[in-house]
């Protein structure tokens, strides 16, 4: 089932129709396109998809991404301020 959804990507209000089912993880990657979270073990353990949600950092591949519905999500490409690299980055 699809559904809309709408929260803060990267300091960006986005809104976005959405099936239930997608990982965090799944939307980052396959439908925004941004490729610096990676999936390594798919359990929530290595910590390869950590991204920030309202400033926590959440596993990106066992958080469904209909739970991001009002939240801001911070990912690795928006560390950068400025045109320059932050420290994670």
């Amino acid at each position: 089932m699809a559904r809309e959804i709408s929260f803060e990507f990267n300091g960006n209000p986005m809104k976005m129709t959405i099936e239930d089912h997608w990982t965090l993880l799944h939307l980052i990657r396959e439908e925004l396109n941004y490729t610096g979270t990676k999936e390594g073990c798919g359990s929530g353990e290595c910590g390869a998809c950590t991204v920030l949600l309202d400033g926590e950092p959440i596993d990106a591949c066992i958080f469904l991404a209909v739970w991001a519905d009002g939240h801001s999500i911070r990912t690795v490409e928006g560390e950068s301020r400025d045109g320059k690299l932050s420290k994670v980055q």
